[in-house]
């Protein structure tokens, strides 16, 4: 049996992102039962009740709706130009919800990064783009780290959550790890993309780094530029990076932490799925905060509106792909993310013709895994769209 060939089958977008969301939800399921990660998540001993029926049901269904939106979207066919509109337009949401800035400023950064965008598009097949990707999410990084190292610091970790430094190095970190496997020999791309790991971890964002390895092995997988044996390595660096930098993370953040590392993981999926069990709970059927959450950079517009007293301060909460939009406009939140997100990736998925529109790609499905835990918002959005345009972009070229 070819087990990449059946590897490379499996990421097509309507069999990976169901696939994945549904091992996400096996191991929020398991952490109920499991004692040394219910007695943490469901009352008495912790802030929860058990995930209803309808949770489940929700979710099953955004899954289907996912898997059935990806084979639609094969079949849509978009113009480069209003997807350049919306890019800036994004990009002037994002920032004007984030940060106070002068409406004139507003629209110059977001045209000044709409031009790069564009200038990006023009040279994507000059091999110097990937090495201009590195240098700018190294300079980003070490943006990062100059006010502090965030994995150490939970003050400086929760302003990273909301620095342009933080965007600016997981967009470029994840292209350029990709653009490194597909176009340098191993022992040129490996090291490279072990730095930008070590610096994805040092920034105290597991996604960061997940986002890193998942890039390169997709785009391995999908180029034959890796080995099974490799794709297992990168596997096993995820599992690790979530055991093990996710407790060191709670424990700096908490003082204290109690679940073992070996059940992080499921630990970490329970209280997500629990978070958006709430959700639910709160803005079932037609939504509760009107488009408050989608447009939420921070992420911690749930620990202010759903989760209330259990945070004194605002937090980063995660609560699943569906999330913010179940928040926003309940169920028609939920199921036309997963409607957009799969007709997204279907689009996507129909325009790989070549190396560059395989990485464009395969940065996208991993986008789209991290996001089954953290939850689609503006920014994400904004990302798809860049990813968007420059797909269109180069199949213009091939034409």
């Amino acid at each position: 049996m070819d087990y990449m060939k059946t590897l490379e089958r499996a990421l097509r977008p309507e069999l990976a992102v169901p696939l994945v969301y549904l091992l996400f939800i096996s191991f929020a399921f398991l952490s109920y039962i499991i004692p040394d990660t219910s007695r943490y998540l469901i009352a008495p001993g912790g802030h929860f009740s058990k995930p209803g029926l309808l949770t489940y049901v929700i979710t099953l269904l955004s899954i289907v709706i996912l898997s059935a939106s990806a084979i639609f979207g094969r079949r849509i066919k978009v113009k480069a130009n209003p997807v350049l509109g919306g890019v800036f337009v994004a990009a002037f949401l994002a920032l004007y919800t984030t940060f106070p800035i002068h409406p004139v400023l507003l629209i110059v950064a977001s045209g000044g990064f709409t031009l790069l965008l564009f200038s990006i598009s023009k040279k994507i097949n000059d091999p110097k783009i990937t090495w201009a990707a590195f240098l700018l999410a190294m300079l980003a990084s070490l943006a990062i780290l100059y006010k502090g190292i965030p994995i150490l610091e939970t003050v400086s970790r929760e302003a990273t959550a909301i620095d342009p430094s933080r965007a600016i190095f997981h967009g470029f970190a994840v292209l350029s790890a990709s653009f490194l496997i597909a176009f340098y020999k191993k022992r040129t791309a490996f090291p490279a993309i072990l730095l930008l790991l070590a610096l994805a971890i040092m920034s105290g964002f597991k996604s960061d780094a997940i986002a890193i390895i998942a890039s390169a092995s997709i785009t391995g997988l999908l180029l034959k530029r890796v080995k099974l044996q490799e794709i297992g390595a990168g596997l096993v660096a995820v599992v690790l990076i979530l055991a093990i930098a996710g407790t060191f993370i709670a424990e700096v953040a908490y003082g204290s932490w109690n679940v073992p590392e070996a059940y992080y993981i499921f630990y970490r999926a329970g209280f997500t799925f629990a978070v958006f069990d709430a959700v639910v709970g709160m803005s079932f059927p037609f939504g509760a905060l009107g488009g408050e959450a989608l447009l939420d950079a921070t992420q911690m517009i749930v620990s202010i509106k759903v989760l209330g007293p259990l945070y004194a301060e605002p937090h980063i909460i995660t609560s699943t792909l569906i999330g913010p939009g179940m928040l926003d406009f309940g169920i028609i939140g939920a199921f036309a993310t997963s409607f957009f997100i799969g007709a997204y990736l279907g689009i996507m998925d129909r325009m790989r013709g070549d190396t560059i529109l395989t990485c464009l790609y395969a940065i996208a499905l991993t986008h789209t895994f991290i996001l089954i835990e953290v939850g689609l918002q503006l920014t994400s959005i904004l990302f798809y769209l860049a990813l968007l345009y420059l797909a269109i972009s180069q199949t213009k070229k091939l034409n």
